[in-house]
């Protein structure tokens, strides 16, 4: 792998993984296209659960469910649009795309990843190894192992802005409008994912305060000052939403 590896453990169960996990130097191994790729030497040890974890991806009722060892490229497959598009920004390699898992992936927290925006948007929840019930995307602090992914059959609308189709976007934003609630999400080369719900009305107040959290969450730079970013997400959204 890389120079600071000193050994790859399979675990026997994902309960052995987890406290495997709490050991300095420790990461859990599935995929691994994030991991060859950073080559981050404070990494000593592989905890390979490639053998735990599934890779089935399944419809249930009006939901998709898909197991935490599925590649992006098996998603592409399942013949969903809205996720394929999603997934094809994020990971325009097939070849990445191959080894890439969605559990990776969202273990990532990468906040310019396409996929990972329409999934909050979308209300996914997750199931990890050590609970019985789902949890929301936007409930998870990052800790445990994700063995399920959750996704409702929402009509998400997506929308990014990058210098090239095929580059990652600097600005993204998701928008998700149910019966009584709307979801709104908003990522890119920004410090962290924002996530908003509101009524199909919402308190301007409300909006204002979250975007001057989205406008925080930028840095300023060659693309543009944190202001001027908070301007193409709000007007990318206003546009999705069809106001006026």
């Amino acid at each position: 792998m890389w120079s600071s590896i000193e050994q790859i453990i399979k675990p026997d169960t994902l309960s052995e993984a987890s406290l495997l996990l709490k050991e300095k130097g420790s990461v859990l191994f599935a995929g691994g296209s994030y991991l060859v790729a950073q080559k981050d030497n404070d990494i000593s040890t592989l905890l390979d659960i490639n053998h735990l974890i599934n890779d089935k991806i399944e419809t249930h009722g009006e939901d998709i469910h898909i197991d935490a060892g599925c590649t992006l490229q098996e998603m592409i497959h399942f013949n969903d649009e809205r996720l394929t598009s999603a997934i094809q920004a994020s990971c325009p390699s097939k070849n990445i795309r191959n080894q890439r898992t969605i559990g990776g992936e969202m273990a990532r927290s990468r906040t310019d990843s396409d996929l990972l925006i329409f999934l909050f948007t979308s209300r996914t929840k997750l199931l990890l190894s050590d609970s019985k019930n789902p949890i929301e995307l936007s409930d998870w602090n990052g800790e445990g192992i994700i063995i399920k992914i959750i996704i409702p059959r929402h009509a998400v609308k997506l929308e990014r802005v990058a210098l090239l189709d095929s580059a990652p976007a600097y600005v993204l934003v998701g928008i998700n409008e149910m019966k009584d609630t709307i979801s709104v999400c908003v990522g890119g080369k920004s410090s962290r994912i924002l996530f908003f719900e509101t009524k199909p009305e919402p308190d301007e107040a409300k909006v204002r305060k979250f975007m001057d959290k989205v406008e925080s969450s930028f840095s300023d730079d060659h693309l543009g000052t944190p202001a001027y970013k908070r301007h193409l997400a709000c007007t990318l959204l206003q546009e999705m939403a069809g106001v006026k």
